[in-house]
């Protein structure tokens, strides 16, 4: 008898633990997806059809959003996919934060107010973003007319600064476009690539592959390689891009030169395993803590995976798959001496005097990545600015660090990718330019080097 009463005992104390551990994670961990998910019909509902939802402003309080007779996005296309939208659901910033948008800060003097005046406003707060109007435009403006996205953000707080899509849309006339937006199709202009889409890395992963051989090869600096302008192991081979013959190299000069022989033939020194510490280091297959939908960056080599997997992987092809807003925060680590700061879009919530309610406070999302290393790979970096596949973009006494890709898209044009590390005074400011399909001799150093020139020009306003 006491065996069954102790059965029973242990059954509801073990379903109770579960209970509440379930419990704790939806308050803890999940709900913050959920309150934000365009799905929840509270998101859409009004709490109080009196109350006017809140704005919706950059980081100098110019109004990105706001609520007249209807909801009003003064900049249409140019934060479409940040701000988001509020039709059939909705997206971005309006699904995330609506809560706080329809939230009065003074509810019992504002509800005593309206009953003495039926034609009182109830204000709810605002929200104040980290994006900067001007450099948002002037990176949507030169992305415009691709597909592909472009982030810049600030790696020693995580705020971001700019994150562009592009296809976008006008969410003014959103309703009117529905079914278009809807379609299933390549342009997907709802879809805001910095954020979820998924895409090959390229070369941007050969930063991943160097540091696993800092971390594992001792004698690293004193390494040599001779490219041949192709690598093999078995029957597989891989060249370098237009077959081009590096000679000796070191691993300077193999980032600097993307040369993909020299990075396959580390196989041969380091491991899968070992590789895959490093993407666990930089947050591959983990969340991002970032308040937007976003997708995992996904890594599964493993040490008995195909051979021709792995020499895929090891320069950022194979089946590694990233976003941009990851890569931007892989980029991050490196300008900050390793630290990962969490991405932050929401920099403070106002109300409707203007006064702040609760400020975001930049947090560390990780600090795997040590010091000694990170800044080892910045200076290794700056070859790609001074003399490498980046060298039009190198300024005058001002030490630039990036890396730039080319991912190889079967039976389309190819993917290019651009990483930058800008130091500006005691910060440095990271970004990442991403173009989808846009084959392999595009224009994105260039307009990379735009970008960068926009920043030196006004870093004032921007680190303000």
């Amino acid at each position: 008898m006491r065996s069954n009463i102790k059965k029973v005992f242990w059954f509801y104390f073990l379903l109770f633990l579960t209970m509440i551990i379930y419990l704790l994670k939806f308050s803890l961990i999940d709900s913050k997806n959920i309150v934000g998910n365009s799905y929840n019909p509270r998101v859409n509902s009004s709490i109080n059809p009196n109350i006017k939802r809140g704005a919706i402003l950059d980081k100098n309080l110019n109004v990105l959003a706001e609520t007249k007779n209807k909801r009003i996005y003064p900049y249409k296309n140019i934060f479409a996919h940040t701000v988001g939208f509020l039709y059939n659901g909705s997206s971005g910033v309006e699904a995330r934060y609506s809560i706080e948008l329809k939230k009065l800060q003074n509810p019992i003097i504002d509800n005593a107010k309206k009953l003495l005046d039926e034609d009182y406003i109830m204000q709810a707060n605002s929200v104040v973003l980290t994006l900067d109007k001007d450099i948002q435009t002037f990176c949507y403006n030169k992305l415009k007319n691709k597909k592909g996205a472009i982030l810049v953000l600030n790696s020693k707080n995580g705020k971001i600064l700019s994150m562009v899509s592009s296809p976008s849309f006008d969410p003014n006339n959103i309703k009117n476009n529905w079914d278009n937006l809807t379609k299933n199709d390549n342009n997907n202009a709802l879809l805001n690539r910095a954020t979820q889409g998924l895409y090959p890395p390229a070369s941007i992963f050969k930063i991943l592959t160097a540091i696993t051989f800092i971390e594992n090869y001792p004698d690293w600096k004193n390494y040599k390689y001779t490219c041949k302008g192709y690598e093999n192991f078995s029957d597989i081979t891989i060249t370098c891009f237009d077959k081009q013959k590096h000679g000796e190299i070191t691993l300077e000069n193999a980032l600097a030169h993307s040369c993909n022989s020299f990075f396959i033939n580390l196989y041969k020194y380091i491991t899968p395993s070992d590789l895959e510490v490093t993407a666990q280091k930089l947050l591959f297959n983990k969340p991002l803590n970032f308040d937007l939908d976003y997708k995992k960056s996904i890594f599964s080599l493993k040490d008995n995976s195909p051979i021709d997997e792995i020499m895929q992987t090891y320069i950022g092809q194979g089946k590694t798959l990233v976003t941009p807003l990851h890569i931007a925060l892989i980029g991050s680590a490196i300008a900050n001496e390793g630290v990962i700061m969490t991405p932050i879009i929401l920099d403070s919530i106002i109300d409707e005097n203007g006064k702040i309610v609760k400020t975001k406070k930049p947090k560390i999302l990780s600090n795997k990545l040590s010091k000694e290393t990170a800044n080892t790979m910045k200076t290794l970096l700056e070859s790609v600015t001074n003399y490498g596949t980046a060298k039009k973009i190198k300024i005058k006494d001002l030490s630039i660090s990036a890396k730039t890709g080319t991912a190889q898209v079967f039976g389309e044009k190819d993917h290019t990718w651009f990483l930058g590390i800008l130091p500006i005074e005691d910060n440095n400011i990271v970004i990442c330019t991403f173009f989808e399909n846009s084959g392999a001799k595009s224009d994105i150093v260039n307009i990379s080097k735009d970008i960068i020139n926009y920043i030196l020009q006004n870093k004032n306003t921007l680190l303000n």
